[in-house]
């Protein structure tokens, strides 16, 4: 329990950070935003790819809200083109070759169209619908990543 409550709070202090300052976020916001969601795409791609992707694993938890916060922040940004190009740069830094140059463009337009990720939250990711539309979301993403 007492782990669950830390990563509760950083997911917490996560969201708080991005949600306040999502709209007109500066690069350097859009930066982070992609870099933060490239390493918590990196980890569920590992976690989906093992077979074990659920979001009733904490760390699988964690990581789709880290995922879900980005995917707001690029929704509501998805106008701004100084936005999408710190995002995906942030997604490169953060991708440790695996998101890459080449295919970030089509990992950014696929979580763009991830609209499953719009729902999913704290309170409903143990539900199975949610749980399954979520992580069914993410398979396009996941085969961009090679």
């Amino acid at each position: 329990m007492k782990k669950f409550g830390i990563i509760m709070m950083f997911v917490a202090l996560f969201a708080t950070t991005s949600c306040s300052s999502i709209t007109g976020a500066s690069d350097t916001t859009a930066l982070a935003t992609g870099t933060t969601c490239a390493k918590a795409l990196i980890a569920l791609r590992s976690s989906y790819k093992a077979g074990t992707l659920s979001l009733t694993n904490m760390s699988d938890l964690s990581n789709m809200l880290i995922v879900a916060n980005a995917y707001t922040a690029l929704r509501t940004n998805k106008d701004n083109s100084n936005f999408k190009k710190s995002f995906s740069t942030g997604m490169v830094a953060g991708g440790s070759g695996i998101i890459n140059n080449s295919n970030v463009a089509n990992i950014v337009n696929l979580l763009l169209n991830a609209n499953a990720l719009g729902t999913v939250n704290s309170s409903n990711a143990s539900n199975p619908t949610v749980n399954t539309q979520t992580t069914n979301s993410l398979t396009p993403v996941f085969s961009q990543m090679k």
